[in-house]
């Protein structure tokens, strides 16, 4: 007769085996303390993302010490230890006490966002998802994930998050956030289903904010173009003033104005292939150039072209008098490229003293947009030059304001 094991017992078995072979005096003990060794530093690996480096310091306190920091409520710690061992030794200890107590739904969020840390995910994603996990209710955020109910996600659905009228993007980040959540629950044998898994975006997405704005109110109109021009030519010593001179004339985004060089103007066109992309590290903001542009993140194909044209040509000589020399377009008197945060500050301080009501460079893309549909250039030429999908130029810069529906009536009416 065949006997069957459980997994539960075939460990416990192999744990007495283990224990009995350390309490023997067989010489072969030092390589199985050497392979638990081996295998505690590997766990502390896969769960610890920091350094853990040596110290050199002039007190002989700390010189030749080892030290590296974690997170414990969300407070920085720093550890330190006599040896590198002792230091694997605590952090094998914190990570193990962590593994074996029960996990509530924050604490597997968290554990996300460490993982999106490593992989490299932009602070500006991080923050977004804290944004869209903070709409969770207390209860749900505190409860151990395996107790966490679909019925229970769809009544704080029903009566917490839907009344809010949340947008529907924002419904559509928050599922996919808590789907994410359970899933690495069960990646990490923290649970085993995901009950969020049936809850579909489109069962609430008639109770979501459905106002769209219309075309005038996300676009700078002729007169709010004109008025910002005129701002920016009487202050062209400001690199910030005259990012606004090649916003209007180019629709870029506020990133890849920040990083483009003088490099970047080839044979009559300006080649926008990169963005700026800032970073908060302990306090302090950063940037760094990526070589690709926002809508080719994920596949990334050498940029786009856009033409200059003799309005975008003039703006480009004013940057090149820019004061202080630079391999940047846009650059402060240091050299240093411009900040592309310093520079919608600016731009919504400006607006805001010109009295218009839209303050954001999004809205000088738009506006282009506009301009392009009066010029009767199609969407494929509108996207080739702007840097986005056909689907994104139907859904978010469809122009449709009065003067659109005008010049549709007369085409209408004269035919018949």
């Amino acid at each position: 007769m065949k006997t069957e094991y459980s997994t539960s017992a075939s460990l416990a078995s192999l744990m007495q085996d283990v224990v009995l072979l350390l309490r023997s005096n067989d010489p072969e003990n030092a390589q199985v303390m050497d392979m638990l060794t081996k295998a505690k530093r590997n766990y502390v690996k896969e769960r610890h993302p920091r350094m853990i480096s040596q110290i050199h310091s002039k007190s002989k306190y700390k010189d030749g010490k080892w030290k590296t920091y974690v997170y414990v409520d969300e407070k920085r710690k720093v550890v330190e230890a006599n040896t590198e061992e002792e230091l694997y030794t605590w952090l094998y200890d914190f990570y193990k006490a962590q593994d074996d107590a029960e996990k509530t739904f924050e604490d597997v969020f968290l554990m996300l966002e460490d993982k999106k840390r490593r992989d490299g995910r932009t602070d500006q994603t991080l923050r977004e998802d804290k944004r869209h996990f903070g709409f969770l209710s207390e209860e749900i955020r505190g409860k151990v994930i395996t107790e966490i109910t679909e019925d229970e996600l769809r009544d704080w659905l029903v009566s917490n998050y839907m009344p809010a009228r949340p947008k529907q993007e924002a419904l559509k980040k928050t599922l996919q956030l808590i789907r994410a959540v359970f899933d690495l629950g069960r990646e990490k044998r923290l649970c085993r289903e995901n009950p969020a898994e049936f809850i579909k975006y489109t069962d609430y997405a008639s109770l979501c904010d459905l106002n769209v704005k219309t075309h005038e109110e996300k676009s700078f109109s002729e007169e709010d173009t004109a008025r910002l021009r005129e701002f920016a030519l009487a202050d062209q010593s400001n690199p910030h003033s005259v990012a606004m001179l090649i916003a209007m004339e180019t629709g870029m985004r506020a990133g890849e104005l920040a990083s483009l060089k003088k490099k970047d103007i080839v044979d009559g066109y300006l080649h926008i292939h990169s963005q700026q992309r800032m970073e908060r590290s302990s306090g302090h903001q950063q940037h760094e150039d990526l070589g690709f542009t926002k809508d080719q993140r994920q596949r990334p194909r050498g940029g786009r072209y856009f033409p200059i044209t003799p309005t975008l040509e003039k703006a480009l000589r004013i940057a090149a008098n820019l004061p202080g020399a630079s391999e940047y377009v846009l650059h402060n008197k240091n050299g240093r490229a411009i900040l592309k945060g310093s520079y919608m500050q600016h731009l919504r301080r400006v607006c805001k003293s010109l009295g218009i009501e839209i303050t954001n460079n999004h809205a000088f893309r738009v506006a282009l947009n506009a301009k392009l549909i009066n010029e009767d250039i199609d969407g494929l030429e509108r996207c080739l030059i702007l840097g986005h999908s056909m689907q994104t130029n139907e859904r978010h810069y469809s122009y449709s304001d009065q003067r659109r529906l005008e010049s549709i009536r007369k085409k209408l009416t004269s035919t018949n």
